[in-house]
């Protein structure tokens, strides 16, 4: 009788031991729930997963609620754009891959077989476009020596928050003429952008999509200058320059610069003068380890710069001596992982070009706050 008893008094006392803990448990609970009622930013240290930054805030950093199509359609005899644009759910149609050989003189092609050259992305090929409409309107130029989908993963993320994004290939001065000429030919970007809104807009399917009085512009590099030019036109209502140290915005418009600190051809200090010679001066984004093609895969294909010019050296390709230079300096310098800068990009395109449309963006989206919301990235917002 004696040792039960001291068995049930162990066994009350292991159980009075538990109730607490529980008790403790369930009012630390209690405490951490208030206490997380008002969402405090992760800053970002060692150990704070990447799932868990930025949670609190709400980012165009990836995809978003729609799925996204792509169609290629013909602006005139010389120029092509590849749109992209929301789509019906789960759409059979194939998965579309950007293929940089497309964009090369014909002899290149059929020489070039690495797989290195190429990539998926989440679009599909002629997908039904989604029936809600009202869309507004992306143009894009990228700059001398690029071509319209080294940035596809930044336009097809664009699209998938409800917008209509046309990327032309300005052939005057794109990969292929750089290829087979060695230099960039003419500055005709302005013109062929404005022939693309034209051709989007009288397009059977996708021109009763659109919202053609509300547009947006989006400049790479030199392909900047054009965007800054069409913000006088009818129904534009902003524009966004990536790396560009060219652009004087001359309206009063909502503007966005994107700039990098690594960035050799558009340093920051020359976005900023062409910021304050601006008459509208608007917002400027500055990220650290951010180079000039870091809003583009060309820095990945092949798995770097040199191989990709090593191998155009091996096929004959007389690779100009200031243009390889500037290739691979440009990627070496940047800092940031590339995946990680695009998606810094999408966000504050696409997160401006909603808030110039009219559309509700979240204040945290944009705004110098907003740099809290990247806590794994350093950068700086400055004016809004």
């Amino acid at each position: 009788m004696r040792q039960r008893a001291q068995q049930g008094d162990g066994l009350e006392a292991w159980i009075v031991l538990l109730v607490g803990v529980c008790l403790g448990l369930w009012a630390m609970s209690l405490s951490g729930c208030q206490a997380s009622s008002e969402p405090q930013q992760p800053d970002g240290g060692e150990g704070v997963p990447p799932e868990v930054i930025g949670e609190f805030c709400e980012l165009y950093d990836a995809m978003g609620p729609y799925e996204v199509g792509m169609r290629t359609l013909r602006i005139d005899e010389e120029h092509l754009m590849d749109v992209y644009y929301p789509a019906i759910d789960n759409s059979p149609m194939q998965q579309v891959a950007v293929d940089v050989r497309e964009q090369m003189p014909d002899d290149l092609r059929e020489v070039l077989i690495e797989p290195g050259w190429r990539w998926m992305i989440e679009a599909r090929h002629d997908a039904y476009n989604h029936r809600d409409g009202g869309f507004g309107v992306v143009l894009f130029a990228h700059g001398p020596g690029g071509f319209a989908g080294q940035s596809a993963d930044v336009l097809v993320q664009m699209a998938s928050h409800g917008l209509v994004v046309a990327a032309p290939q300005i052939s005057e001065w794109g990969l292929n003429e750089v290829l087979a000429t060695g230099a960039p030919g003419g500055d005709r970007a302005l013109e062929v952008l404005r022939a693309a809104r034209v051709t989007l807009e009288e397009d059977e399917g996708l021109g009763r999509v659109i919202a053609d009085d509300q547009v947006v512009v989006v400049g790479h590099s030199a392909g900047a200058r054009a965007a800054s030019a069409m913000l006088g036109d009818e129904g534009v209502r902003g524009a966004v320059f990536w790396n560009a140290s060219a652009a004087v915005a001359r309206e009063q418009a909502r503007v966005m610069w994107i700039a990098g600190d690594a960035d050799l051809l558009a340093t920051p200090q020359r976005v900023r003068e062409r910021r304050e010679a601006s008459e509208s001066q608007g917002t400027l984004v500055e990220v650290e380890g951010m180079g000039h093609l870091s809003s583009t895969r060309v820095c990945e294909l092949l798995g770097g710069p040199h191989a990709m010019v090593a191998r155009l050296v091996d096929e004959g390709v007389e690779v100009p001596p200031i243009v390889a230079l500037t290739l691979v300096r440009s990627c070496e310098e940047a800092t940031l992982e590339p995946a990680r800068a695009r998606e810094v990009v999408a966000h504050y395109t696409t997160a401006h070009a909603l808030s110039a449309l009219g559309r509700e963006v979240p204040d945290e989206a944009l705004g110098p706050d907003s740099a809290a919301c990247f806590a794994d990235v350093r950068l700086s917002v400055e004016g809004q």
